[in-house]
């Protein structure tokens, strides 16, 4: 487990803070402290909730609700989870931060990276980033880079969209069915946390706790809100891009078959009327056209050759092998 923590200073900065002062420094009211444990076990967890002072149900959402997305609204708290997408595997997967908001103290835990770039983000110029010096103007800066990151996502996935589009009409032979799959399940991906975020950030930008004081950065939390919203509204038209994708290189495989089928066919055809001949004259018949012949064997080939010849230039100049 990593332990991050942070200390909202006068100006709006965040500075460094030694874990071990976290305790007593979310109890001071002139202190706005920003503790995040990065990937702890369960037994990690319960220690550090007990060093806070967490009990009862909010110590039971905590450990229980980490990874199930929702906001439950506490008497002196808010508990919220939050899906999120990381970058472990070969694709974007799903995963979760839970946050614990109190007057003077933000507890945020996770797995390993989920909220790395956030971080970074809001430590490089948190003075630019923070409204108010509250823990309700914390959570709406993270809200709103976390927001922004999926909008970031949305426009790298639609420009990989019509990246592949574009291939489509030039080259379909190189596009595959795992490049469409692989969008498909970015798009998914994407669609689970956008749409289990929503209800969360609508509930938590309407919250009337007075120790969230929501007044002071009420405007910042409706940007994130609307951020989402905006890539939400997007998902439809990525859908339905994958969609024609999709119907595109079925139609475009279907083809492909067609046009060897047909090829098969004509072949078949051409060759026809040389098997025919084979099996007439391989007939047991005393009698038989050129079988006296000396020269019936080449006759007969020369005969095969020309239909097939002339068979194959009369399906050719009918655009048979178009």
């Amino acid at each position: 487990m990593i332990v991050n923590c942070y200390q909202i200073n006068e100006s709006l900065q965040l500075v460094p803070l030694h874990a071990e002062e976290a305790e007593g420094a979310g109890e001071d009211a002139g202190t706005m402290v920003w503790l995040d444990l990065n990937d702890p076990t369960p037994a990690q967890l319960e220690a550090w909730l007990d060093r806070l002072g967490v009990t009862d149900l909010t110590r039971l959402l905590c450990v229980e609700a980490r990874d199930r997305p929702g906001f439950y609204p506490l008497k002196s708290e808010i508990f919220m989870v939050l899906p999120v997408l990381t970058n472990f595997g070969a694709s974007h997967e799903v995963d979760h931060i839970a946050f614990l908001c109190r007057e003077n103290l933000l507890l945020s835990f996770h797995r390993k990276a989920v909220l790395d770039e956030q971080q970074k983000s809001i430590l490089e110029v948190s003075e630019s980033w923070l409204p108010a010096r509250s823990i309700a103007a914390l959570m709406s800066a993270i809200l709103i880079n976390m927001s922004q990151s999926f909008m970031s996502h949305a426009v790298d996935l639609r420009n990989a969209i019509l990246a592949l589009e574009e291939l489509m009409d030039n080259s379909p032979d190189k596009v595959g069915a795992d490049d469409i799959l692989d969008m498909r399940s970015d798009l998914i991906a994407l669609g689970t946390v956008v749409s289990d975020q929503l209800p969360s950030l609508q509930a938590i930008s309407k919250t009337s706790k007075s120790f969230f004081r929501l007044d002071e950065t009420e405007e910042y939390m409706n940007c994130a809100l609307v951020n989402l919203q905006a890539v939400d509204s997007s998902l439809e038209w990525l859908d339905g891009r994958i969609s024609s994708l999709r119907s595109g290189f079925d139609m475009h495989a279907q083809d492909q078959t067609n046009r060897r089928l047909n090829v098969l066919t004509i072949l078949s055809a051409v060759f026809n009327p040389a098997t025919f001949l084979a099996g007439f004259w391989g007939m047991n018949f005393v009698n038989m056209p050129l079988l006296e012949n000396p020269n019936g064997y080449y006759v007969a080939i020369g005969i095969m050759v020309m239909i097939g010849v002339f068979m194959f230039l009369f399906f050719r100049r009918g655009g048979w092998f178009d």
